[in-house]
């Protein structure tokens, strides 16, 4: 089971990174209902590799590392990074002032 985990995470990142790295460098967003919210799609597409970063870590240091305490500050520190990651999806949102 936890192999069928580990090669969900990695599926379910390498999308993320692909979707967030396609922002960045072509401003291309998936089509869809929120495509018309994001004013900034580069800028949603750092926080979209920001957040990647921080869940990765989070999951790989955490939960799919084992049941070992000695990781959780770094697992936690990767959910630290996850939400500056959606804040700054979040500030993509926004239209410039």
């Amino acid at each position: 089971m936890h192999g069928i985990l580990v090669i969900a995470a990695v599926l379910v990142l390498t999308a993320g990174l692909v979707i967030g790295a396609a922002a960045v460098t072509t401003g291309w967003l998936l089509p869809g209902r929120g495509r018309a919210k994001v004013a900034r799609p580069r800028v949603w597409g750092y926080g979209t590799l920001i957040g990647q970063a921080g869940i990765g870590t989070f999951l790989f240091v955490g939960p799919l590392h084992g049941p070992s305490m000695e990781h959780v500050p770094y697992a936690m520190a990767g959910m630290v990074v996850f939400a500056l990651g959606l804040y700054v999806q979040r500030l993509a949102m926004r239209t410039s002032s």
